[in-house]
């Protein structure tokens, strides 16, 4: 595996998602992204066009819907899907077992995921700012993700005003980009705390987010909440490898 080099132009995003072991993608289109799976996608209803949505999660499950999500878009869209990952969480397998359980064709898939990865503050700050609009119009992609966004702005070398500052600009300029291009846009976190702990991080990703997706551990299941419509759910998650009655039945 060779790592994205963000240090110069030219690299910064020459390889697709199935030249790397842990990349994804971006796509493009009019219509909803879906996780596939039945019984959130009633009840979430998709990712829509000119929206931002933001999952932020207490469970690793956040990672399952991501690569979900990415997988339906590069059909539902019909186009590439472009994925920043800030926190090491783009992994080409899982993408593969996603399209043999929905009968999707791997490698188009694969080849349709862009990816950069970001490993401080300020290379995120530089693809976010100086480098995905023009990936976006290179690619004529209909969806960005943004995976663990706020983790490297709470690297304890730097001044929290400092962070906060880099952090809103990158949260404005996708906000920006994803109503200029219509995109289908997703900001991921992973653990509440850390969202509680910084009131004005949660303020800021809260406050600019179209659509919170947000999901807590509970007894035996996970209780996903939309915090936008005071609404939520218990929802079981089954074995990875196991499928459900309602997706047999489709």
């Amino acid at each position: 595996m060779r790592p994205l080099n963000v240090g110069t132009d030219q690299y910064y995003w020459t390889e697709r998602a199935d030249a790397i072991n842990g990349r994804t993608a971006l796509a493009r289109g009019e219509g909803t992204v879906r996780t596939l799976v039945p019984a959130l996608d009633t009840f979430i209803g998709g990712l829509r066009p000119n929206h931002l949505t933001l999952i932020d999660s207490a469970d690793r499950m956040m990672f399952d819907l991501t690569h979900a999500l990415c997988v339906n878009a590069v059909g539902a869209l019909n186009s590439d899907v472009v994925w920043i990952d800030g926190g090491n969480s783009v992994d080409p397998y899982e993408i593969g077992r996603i399209c043999r359980r929905f009968g999707q064709d791997r490698h188009e898939v694969l080849d349709s995921v862009r990816v950069a990865r970001a490993f401080t503050a300020y290379q995120l700050v530089s693809l976010i700012n100086e480098r995905l609009e023009d990936e976006v119009e290179r690619t004529g992609a209909g969806m960005v993700v943004i995976s663990c966004l706020p983790d490297l702005f709470l690297d304890k070398e730097m001044r929290w005003s400092e962070s906060y500052s880099l952090l809103r600009q990158c949260v404005e300029t996708t906000l920006e980009l994803t109503r200029k291009k219509g995109l289908v846009t997703l900001v991921t976190n992973l653990g509440l705390m850390k969202i509680v702990q910084r009131k004005s991080l949660k303020s800021l990703l809260y406050g600019t987010a179209d659509d919170i997706i947000r999901i807590e551990r509970a007894p035996r299941s996970l209780r996903i909440s939309l915090p936008n419509r005071q609404e939520w759910m218990l929802y079981h998650p089954v074995p990875r490898f196991q499928t459900t009655l309602e997706e047999f039945m489709k």
